[in-house]
């Protein structure tokens, strides 16, 4: 790590630690650099291969580098200065819906990529969404931490039904397939990312009353109907939205590709309550200048 010089740190993960580091001699100000002994690197390494595969795509978590030494192993990351999702939700305790959208446009986008290319996240999560400030103060999102993520090939879903399930990723955010049969392909990163919907609608996990793995198992088995007290927040087209991403069968679940294309995400229903409530406030202005000149 002679290019680099440990800052502090910024966090711990099954694999090791992870620190925000400054360069000392690149144009690069600061990285993320995570760190695992040389024994246990080996999900960085796959880390690190996924995202070479990535490059190019703008939210994805670029990769800068990596580097070994006899002791350990680092992978170099760009730094998000904005946190994660999960932080940002925590502290405005839930988002506005305009913001919602320019999120869920931001994340389909890494989602569209990584399936395109052949991948599956397999923990898609907020705390895995990290935030990038922009220099006009909103965020950018970018999807990071892709120690979990597999290879999958068009027909590989169905050939794992019949074969030993291996739970991977935060069953808060699992869908039925990947839990009961082991099912790790896209309709799995989409399913997450209507939890994800829900997380930042709300300001908190969906299934946020189950305690045990037990009773989120039964609830994603059992339950048909999606969470009476979200869809009150939302219209009729996020109604809609949220039950293509949250449709139990997964091969009717809708692709990222199919999202980003939904009425629910475009420019037009994005703006059009903010422009409701500009022509709503305009309307009382005049309203109230009317009756002080006229009297009535």
């Amino acid at each position: 790590m002679e290019r680099w010089t440990k800052v502090k740190e910024l966090g711990r993960g099954s694999y090791g630690k992870v620190f925000l580091a400054k360069s000392t001699i690149g144009p690069i100000d600061y990285v993320a650099v995570k760190v695992a002994p040389v024994e246990r690197s080996s999900s960085l390494e796959l880390e690190k291969d996924i995202l070479q595969h990535l490059r190019g795509c703008s939210e994805i978590v670029q990769c800068i580098g990596s580097e070994m030494t006899s002791v350990c192993y680092y992978l170099i990351l760009e730094y998000a200065g904005g946190g994660t999702l999960a932080e940002l939700i925590r502290k405005q305790k839930k988002l506005t819906e305009s913001k919602v959208k320019e999120y869920l446009r931001m994340i389909l986008r890494g989602l569209s990529c990584i399936h395109r290319r052949g991948f599956v996240h397999a923990d898609l999560k907020p705390a895995n969404i990290l935030a990038f400030p922009r220099p006009n103060g909103k965020m950018k999102l970018k999807i990071a931490d892709f120690g979990l993520s597999k290879r999958w090939v068009v027909g590989q879903d169905e050939a794992a039904e019949h074969s030993e399930p291996r739970f991977r990723g935060t069953a808060r955010y699992m869908s039925p397939e990947s839990i009961i049969f082991g099912k790790i392909s896209p309709p799995l990163d989409i399913w997450s990312l209507g939890c994800i919907f829900i997380e930042m609608i709300t300001g908190s996990p969906v299934w946020n009353s189950c305690r045990t793995y037990d009773q989120l198992l039964k609830k994603l088995v059992n339950e048909t109907e999606l969470p009476t007290d979200v869809l009150k927040k939302l219209s009729k087209e996020g109604r809609d939205f949220l039950a293509s991403c949250l449709d139990r069968d997964s091969k009717r679940r809708w692709t990222a590709d199919m999202l980003l294309k939904h009425p629910y995400l475009s420019e037009e229903n994005s703006c059009r309550p903010e422009f409701e409530r500009e022509l709503a406030s305009l309307s009382r202005s005049l309203s109230y200048i009317y009756t002080c000149n006229y009297g009535y």
